[in-house]
C-alpha cells in the first residue's frame, strides 16, 4: 500500500488499512486525478499540495444538462502542467457505468479511440493508459463481462505504441493482472463496493484512489502511487491513422466480385455449383471466432511457413503445389490491402454430412491503419460428392479420420482439399477470369493447377 515506513506499531494507518480498502484517508500522496480542465490557478494549487503527478482523462464531458461540462484533456492543458514541473497519466472513460456496456467489441472500440486521442497529445510510446470499469461488478459477472472487454482492449493496443491498464475495484483489477493488463490504477475509495471486500492488492498496481476532496475550487481524487507508473512530461502530437472496418468489408466484397451493401454477420453466397459451394460471412467482432489462429499477417505478408506447414500436413499437399498456393495467399493479402491480421483454418463435417473447409481472416490494419472495429471475414467451402474432372467421382470421406491421417483413402480427401484451398485462395484474390466470371474463374484455376502439376498431391 505504499505507507510510511515499518515501525513496529500497529498505528492508525495500519488498523484502518486492515479493516478498510480506502484504509486512512489523511494520508499522503504525490497524485490525483480530476475531470476538471486545469488552469494554472489549479496546478500552482496542486504543487502546494505537495503534488507532482495528475490522471486526466483522454475525451468525454461530465453531468448533465446546464451543469454539463468537458473532461478531456486538451494540449493547452498539458503545456501548462507540464511547465510547472508536474507529470501525467491518461485515463480513458466514456461510459462503463453498468455491467451492459463491457463486451470484447466495446473493449476493442474504446481502445481504438483511446489510442488515436492519446497519440493526437503526444503521449510517447508504452504510456500506460488506464481503461475504467467505474461499477461494482459482482464475482461471477466478471469473466462474462469485463475479461472480454479487457482482452478487447488489449488485441486494440497491440498494434498501436501504448500499454493497456485498468482502473476498477480490486476484484477487477485482479482479473486484470491475470489476463494481462499492464497496470491497474485500484478504485480502493469506494470502500463499500463488493470487489474491495476481501480482496488483496493486485501486485501490478501503479495508482490507488483514497479519497476526494476540493482544492480550491476544483474536485479531485486523492491517489496513492506505487512508483511503477511515474507518468508523462515530455508530449510530441503524432498522427494515428484509423481506417473504417466497413469501407474494409466493402472493399474485401468488391474483391470477390459482389458489389453489395455490407451487412454483417449474414452468408453472402459466392458459387454454388453441383460439386461446391463457397461462401462469405462479414463479422464486425472477434468474439465469435475463439480458435487459435495458424497464420499471422505481418507488414503484407503471411507466415509462409506456418502456412506451408499446414499444407503439408493437414492439407497433404506436397511439392511444387505449396510454394504456388503460398505464392498465390501472399498475392491475395497485397490485393486486398492487408497489412496485419492473421488467419485460422478448420475442418469439419456440417450437420448435413457435408465436408466443410472455413477460413477465418481477422483484419487488423489495413492499407496501414488500425481498423476502427473489428472485422472478420469467414469463407466456408463445402464440397458435394460429384463428377468434377474426368468423371472422377469424389467419394464421401470421414474427413476426421483422415485428417489423422488413419484412413486409407488418403489420396481422395488430398484431392478434395487441395481443390478447396486453392478456390479459398482464388476466391480471396476475387478472381474475374474470363472463362466466365467467379464461379468458373475458381474452377477453372484448380483443373490448370492439377493439370500443370502445380498441384503434387499424395
Amino acid at each position: 500500500m505504499n505507507l510510511p515506513p515499518f515501525t513496529g506499531k500497529s498505528d492508525l494507518s495500519v488498523i484502518k488499512g486492515l479493516l478498510t480498502s480506502n484504509g486512512n484517508t489523511d494520508r499522503d500522496s504525490i497524485a490525483l486525478d480530476t475531470s476538471a480542465q486545469l488552469t494554472d490557478k489549479d496546478i500552482a494549487n496542486f504543487k502546494r499540495y505537495g503534488f507532482s503527478v495528475v490522471g486526466r482523462y483522454l475525451t468525454g464531458s461530465v453531468g448533465t444538462g446546464a451543469s454539463k461540462r468537458s473532461k478531456y484533456l486538451t494540449s493547452d492543458e498539458l503545456e501548462r502542467i507540464t511547465d510547472a514541473g508536474l507529470r501525467v497519466f491518461p485515463i480513458y472513460e466514456d461510459g462503463g457505468y453498468e455491467i451492459e456496456y463491457f463486451s470484447r467489441n466495446r473493449g476493442y472500440q474504446d481502445g481504438i479511440t483511446a489510442a488515436k486521442k492519446a497519440a493526437e497529445l503526444g503521449f510517447p510510446s508504452k504510456t500506460t493508459i488506464y481503461f475504467a470499469v467505474d461499477v461494482d461488478i459482482q464475482d461471477g459477472d466478471i469473466e462474462g463481462t469485463v475479461v472480454p472487454y479487457m482482452r478487447g482492449i488489449i488485441d486494440a493496443l497491440k498494434l498501436s505504441p501504448y500499454e493497456p491498464g485498468i482502473y476498477g475495484t480490486r476484484n477487477v483489477c485482479l482479473h486484470g493482472e491475470e489476463v494481462g493488463m499492464k497496470y491497474s490504477f485500484v478504485a480502493d475509495m469506494s470502500y463499500g463496493w463488493s470487489g474491495n471486500l476481501g480482496f488483496r492488492m493486485p501486485t501490478n498496481w501503479a495508482f490507488d484512489q483514497f479519497t476526494e476532496y476540493p482544492i480550491g475550487s476544483t474536485d479531485i481524487d486523492q491517489v496513492a502511487a506505487s512508483g511503477k507508473d511515474a507518468g508523462v512530461n515530455k508530449f510530441v502530437p503524432q498522427l494515428y491513422g484509423t481506417i473504417s472496418y466497413r469501407e474494409v468489408a466493402a472493399d474485401v466484397l468488391k474483391g470477390l466480385g459482389k458489389s453489395v451493401s455490407v451487412e454483417f454477420n449474414k452468408k453472402l453466397e459466392l458459387v454454388n455449383i453441383p460439386s461446391l459451394k463457397i461462401s462469405v460471412e462479414l463479422v464486425n467482432s472477434l468474439s465469435v471466432a475463439d480458435e487459435t489462429p495458424a497464420i499471422t499477417i505481418s507488414n503484407g505478408k503471411l507466415d509462409s511457413i506456418s502456412f506451408a506447414s499446414w499444407l503439408q500436413t493437414s492439407g497433404h499437399i506436397k511439392g511444387n503445389g505449396v510454394d504456388t498456393l503460398v505464392n498465390e495467399a501472399n498475392k491475395v493479402i497485397s490485393s486486398a490491402g492487408i497489412t496485419e491480421g492473421n488467419v485460422a483454418m478448420e475442418v469439419s463435417i456440417n450437420n448435413s454430412g457435408e465436408s466443410e473447409l472455413k477460413f477465418t481472416c481477422h483484419i487488423l490494419k489495413a492499407e496501414g491503419k488500425q481498423l476502427d472495429n473489428e472485422l472478420s471475414v469467414v469463407i466456408t467451402f463445402t464440397s458435394r460428392p460429384t463428377d468434377l474432372f474426368n468423371g472422377t467421382k469424389i467419394p464421401n470421406v470421414d474427413v476426421p479420420k483422415l485428417v489423422t491421417q488413419s484412413q486409407t483413402n488418403t489420396n481422395a480427401w488430398a484431392i478434395l482439399t487441395g481443390i478447396l484451398v486453392v478456390t479459398a485462395v482464388s476466391a480471396f484474390v476475387g478472381l474475374s477470369i474470363s472463362t466466365g466470371g467467379t464461379a468458373a474463374g475458381l474452377l477453372y484455376l484448380a483443373q490448370k493447377l492439377f493439370s500443370s502439376g502445380a498441384l503434387a498431391v499424395e
